[in-house]
Parts: structure tokens; C-alpha cells; sequence
């Protein structure tokens, strides 16, 4: 709760002094007003995605309405969500799969954890590097990879990397809007089904990020 304390205060101070600034000058001009208009639309944005993945937290602490679900169609959705992001940065996405997996889940949480997971590999990548999503069984498990190409974790912060609130790159993440839950939500919602993920990266080459999730029992 104090983390979460601390997130949410600082983009309430942002609204609270853009807004006394303007309306306490006499001869602010529209200017002035839509420019701390745009810096509103900043901080409202980052308070919404921050409300947004605290319920999903809250939420990965109670049961899931599962069922069978196709992992290939998740990966391709969230590709079409996030190819406009990729291209501005020069990302190339790609995804193979040995054959249709079927896993006993729920979609728009599935659809969660690889949405960001891959939006993370696109931020944290190089122009001109590639994302590779690649699918998977093993005995009982389907393995769902996600690969880059970017900058790589330093091997003293990975075990913190699904932590609520932590940062790999604390400026940069502020500066996109992160709060640092993105991974620690993906762990969550992987545990909630059973599974779990793991991390595999050398700075300046790329990550590896693995998750495992049982099979449907028709599979």
C-alpha cells in the first residue's frame, strides 16, 4: 500500500501544481491553459494505467473463469495491438509454433502476460532488432518464449524483476508511463494458472523470457 501510495501521489502533485500555476496568473493565455491541459492528459493517463494494473494484481488473488484456450491467436492479436509501437521503433515482430497448443486458461489474462511481455521487448530493444515469440509443448507444459534483441537485464537484477514497483531502468520506465508492475503482473496472472516464468538475458545481447503453462488435458 505504501508503494502504491507513493505511485499515485506523484502524478496527482503533477495535476494539483499544472493546475494552480495557470489559475493562480492573471494573464495566463489559452497557450498556458493548453499546454497544462496536455500535461493533465499525461498525468491522468499514467493514474489510469496504474489504477488499471493494481485491479489486475487484486485480482490475480482470487479465481479465474478458465477455459480452453489457443495460444497462436492470443500471440497475433497482441502483435496487431502492438505492430504500430514495434514499426516507430524498428522493431521486426515474429512468432513460430511447432503446432496448435491448447492451454485451460483465460484469454484476456493470457492475452496480459504477452502483451507485456512484448511491449517490453520492443522498449527495451535496439532499432533494427527483432522480437521472436515461439510456441512450444513439452510433456505436460506449453512453453511460450518471447526474444529480443534489445539491451539485456544485468544478472544482479533479475531475480528482482517481478517485483511489484521495481524498475530495471528507473528513469527510462518513468519516462514511459511504467510503474514497474508490468512483470510483476505477468508473474502473478502465470501463477494464478498454474505455471510459472522464468528469465534468461546477457546485457547488451537480449532477454529471454519463458513461460511454462500446463497443457489442456485434451491436448
Amino acid at each position: 500500500m505504501a508503494d502504491a501510495s507513493h505511485e499515485l501521489r506523484t502524478p496527482l502533485a503533477s495535476l494539483r501544481t499544472n493546475m494552480e500555476v495557470v489559475t493562480t496568473d492573471e494573464e495566463a493565455t489559452i497557450t498556458d491553459y493548453r499546454t497544462m491541459s496536455a500535461a493533465q492528459e499525461r498525468a491522468l493517463t499514467r493514474l489510469e494505467c496504474l489504477v488499471s494494473d493494481l485491479l489486475i494484481l487484486a485480482k490475480s488473488e482470487q479465481p479465474i473463469v478458465c477455459s480452453e484456450i489457443a495460444l497462436t491467436p492470443l500471440i497475433e492479436e497482441v502483435f496487431h495491438d502492438l505492430e504500430c509501437e514495434a514499426a516507430q521503433s524498428q522493431i521486426s515482430l515474429h512468432a513460430t509454433n511447432e503446432c496448435e497448443i491448447l492451454v485451460h486458461g483465460n484469454g484476456p489474462l493470457l492475452t496480459r502476460v504477452l502483451s507485456n511481455l512484448v511491449a517490453n521487448a520492443i522498449y527495451y530493444n535496439r532499432p533494427s532488432g527483432e522480437v521472436v515469440v515461439t510456441v512450444e509443448q513439452k510433456d505436460a507444459w506449453a512453453i511460450v518464449r518471447v526474444v529480443d534483441t534489445g539491451i539485456g537485464i544485468d544478472p544482479a537484477k533479475q531475480a528482482y524483476v517481478f517485483d511489484r514497483f521495481y524498475r530495471v531502468d528507473s528513469s527510462r520506465a518513468r519516462h514511459k508511463g511504467g510503474a514497474g508492475l508490468g512483470l510483476s503482473i505477468v508473474s502473478a496472472i502465470v501463477q494464478q494458472h498454474n505455471g510459472n516464468v522464468q528469465i534468461e538475458s546477457t546485457p547488451g545481447k537480449g532477454s529471454i523470457f519463458s513461460i511454462f503453462l500446463p497443457v489442456s488435458p485434451q491436448t
